[in-house]
């Protein structure tokens, strides 16, 4: 898909009762941004899943973030990215290998770095091919819990990250803002 079919594809606040979506000021320019480097190889690929860019470059991008009206604090970060030559299946294969082989790492970026944890869990996207992870992240003292679900849709991969701004654990990543995505996603796809 194109970033313009892309652009159609994505959700919008009318799309989400009670999410505000918004598309982040990083997310306006051109395919990019700085990208999170593990300290084992293994775990390159959740890095890559977390970054704005990866191992495998994609053909476009777009992405938003949506957070919940009713002031809980969830927040998930939408990135939808097309890939060609097989792309999608690659994100997918290394993300699968990292989701038994990668318990945590120290990934660094953007002049910092951070520590996370790694672990499976049952996701629930309904995509062709799906991965769910529990990621474990500390900001400050606090730490934060990410679920992260990817799937592909065509040759597309769609990444979801939720979390609770307030530390709290979300539980799941299964939102309304990230179940829209997908359902808007699949009928947009060739």
């Amino acid at each position: 898909m194109t970033r313009a079919q892309l652009e159609k594809a994505a959700i919008k606040s009318s799309d989400t009762p009670g999410w505000e979506v918004a598309t982040p000021k990083s997310a306006s320019g051109p395919i990019g941004g700085e990208r999170m480097v593990a300290d084992k190889a293994a775990c390159q690929p959740v890095a890559d899943a977390l970054s704005q860019t990866g191992g495998v470059k994609p053909v476009a991008v777009v992405e938003r973030s949506s957070a919940a009206k009713d002031r809980s604090g969830v927040m998930v970060r939408v990135r939808l990215a097309s890939y060609a030559d097989g792309g999608a299946d690659k994100v997918m294969v290394g993300l699968a290998n990292a989701a038994l082989r990668c318990k945590g790492f120290t990934g660094s970026g953007s002049g910092s770095e951070q520590h996370v944890g790694v672990a499976q869990y049952e996701g629930y996207l309904s995509s062709q091919n799906s991965i769910g992870l529990r990621l474990t992240t500390k900001v400050g003292n606090q730490t934060l819990p990410v679920y992260l679900d990817v799937g592909v849709v065509g040759s597309t991969v769609e990444y979801f990250a939720t979390f609770n701004v307030t530390g709290d654990d979300p539980g799941t990543g299964s939102t309304t803002a990230e179940r829209q995505q997908s359902v808007k996603l699949g009928a947009a796809s060739p």
